[in-house]
């Protein structure tokens, strides 16, 4: 027997959705993940194999269309991905862990939280580099106009504007809304440098984090906020 073999609402929920990814790939589409690599972006660590297998259950359960978009019945899950954040938020029991940093993660939200009514008129490049990763996930480099908005990870040759070199703890919880931008500014292992003016602009670029603490406060918060 595969299911839980229960007559209860929530075992048979969780047979649908309860499976290791699902729900974060549910996560994704409701930020507005459009596509294979989309997906793949938010989860780096999910293996390719296992997001093929979950996509085909999701469609296979009506939650998912061909063309990754949710259905109806996928976009009713956004309370429950909400309430589960402001649960997690709410509770020590899924503190934040060495484990549970991801610069791959953290700068891909960050390219999809950007407020463009925010930036300069003109385009510009923000340069990110963690100073505790590997070669490999150390710097990615934003293009932010208020056109276009992309997430590289090699350099492409473009100017830099300001670069803003830190750990990666202290980034993410900034992100998260543990820190303040005075607190992430007066780390030791925080520099940045580059145009002074957009310096003091930089933080007001981001929205930061959806499930920030005050984003959840409310009932009428949503999650789905598709990009673009």
């Amino acid at each position: 027997m595969s299911g839980y073999g229960q007559f209860c609402a929530v075992a048979r929920a969780l047979e649908v959705v309860g499976e290791r990814w699902t729900l974060l790939i549910v996560r994704e589409l409701l930020l507005g993940a459009a596509s294979f690599g989309d997906i793949r972006r938010g989860l780096p660590r999910i293996p390719k194999a296992t997001l093929s297998a979950r996509l085909r259950g999701l469609r296979a359960a009506g939650i998912v269309d061909a063309d990754y978009r949710l259905t109806d019945t996928g976009l009713a899950l956004a309370p429950v991905v909400r309430e589960l954040a402001r649960w997690a938020v709410a509770t020590d029991s899924v503190a934040l862990s060495e484990d549970d940093l991801d610069t791959a993660a953290l700068t891909w939200d960050m390219q999809r939280r950007v407020d463009t009514d925010a930036l300069p008129e003109r385009p510009l490049v923000l340069a990110l580099e963690f100073t505790d990763r590997p070669a490999a996930d150390r710097r990615f480099w934003l293009h932010l106009s208020r056109g276009s908005i992309n997430l590289c990870r090699d350099d492409t040759g473009a100017p830099v504007d300001v670069w803003l070199t830190a750990p990666t703890g202290v980034l993410t919880r900034w992100w998260l809304g543990e820190l303040a931008w005075t607190e992430v500014l007066g780390h030791p292992e925080v520099r940045v440098h580059g145009d002074r003016t957009l310096q003091r602009e930089m933080p007001r670029w981001f929205k930061r984090y959806l499930f920030r603490p005050e984003n959840l406060s409310g009932p009428e918060n949503t999650v789905h906020e598709p990009s673009g």
